[in-house]
């Protein structure tokens, strides 16, 4: 009796050990935001690696802790050839699988490599393919992403050949404004010049440089297409685009500055990383 309570407790401490090591490995990468650079692109984006690092471990921990538990639970209690023949079926099994699941290996190989080279992590927006959204869970097979509409795509990291990171440091907000080739292009430029210092001065806080205007794009018998652009944080290239369009057609109303004739005389934004 005295034996098997002895077995027991070895048994609850080795998980409760396993459990806290665990708890202590994830309260440590939680704390690591505090002491990062204070620049916000290098933080945000090593707050991201940290929180995918952290998932990953929790998951392999999990597995390694399940493993001890079930080899010491047949250790404890005497079963030492049900070790070995257990272990002796999952190498054979592993050899099963292996030609069975191959592409279940290329998910977790795909897996480890995103994590080691930090191509994207959790809470960063990407692209994959036609599919777009936030990465709300990564583990070693998949990574779950949650889009605009609050859909819920699970992609095998496998899968994966091509990955667009649309978060990542800064974004740039495009904007066309195509006015009638009538207008005093002097004008016109001198007057967006004003509209976007205005808004480099009112959305500061969300820009990462100056808006500039690119140029003329295009000239056509209906109008002229000026571009301007500026950089801004990730999450704010819509806001800034947005706010750049409405202060334009209001400004533009009051100036009398007309916009082309054309279906294409609109003001037109295309978010450009």
């Amino acid at each position: 009796m005295q034996q098997f309570v002895a077995s027991v407790i070895l048994l609850l401490s080795v998980l409760v050990v396993g459990i806290l090591i665990l708890k202590l490995i994830d309260s440590a990468m939680r704390r690591i935001a505090k002491i990062v650079p204070a620049d916000e692109a290098q933080r945000t984006r090593i707050v991201h690696r940290t929180e995918t690092l952290r998932q990953f471990v929790r998951s392999l921990g999990k597995t390694v802790i399940g493993v001890v538990m079930v080899v010491l639970i047949a250790y404890v209690f005497g079963q030492k050839e049900l070790i070995t023949s257990v272990l002796g079926g999952a190498a054979i099994a592993g050899l099963a699988i292996g030609f069975g699941a191959q592409s279940l290996v290329k998910d977790f190989i795909a897996g480890f490599f995103v994590l080691l080279e930090g191509q994207y992590g959790v809470g960063e927006t990407i692209r994959v393919g036609t599919l777009e959204g936030v990465v709300e869970e990564m583990t070693l097979r998949i990574t779950v992403l949650r889009s605009g509409e609050g859909e819920v795509h699970v992609i095998p990291n496998g899968a994966i050949q091509t990955v667009t990171v649309l978060s990542r440091d800064w974004r740039r907000a495009v904007v066309d404004v195509e006015v009638s080739s009538r207008e005093d292009l002097a004008r016109v430029l001198t007057v967006l010049t004003r509209i976007s210092e205005s808004l480099a001065r009112d959305m500061n806080g969300r820009m990462t440089d100056k808006p500039a205007i690119v140029g003329i794009q295009r000239i056509t018998g209906a109008g002229v297409t000026i571009r301007l652009a500026a950089k801004t944080l990730p999450d704010s290239q819509a806001a800034v685009t947005h706010e750049w369009r409405r202060r334009i057609k209001e400004t533009f109303d009051k100036e009398g500055i007309r916009l082309a004739e054309s279906p294409a005389g609109l003001l037109q934004g295309s978010p450009q990383v």
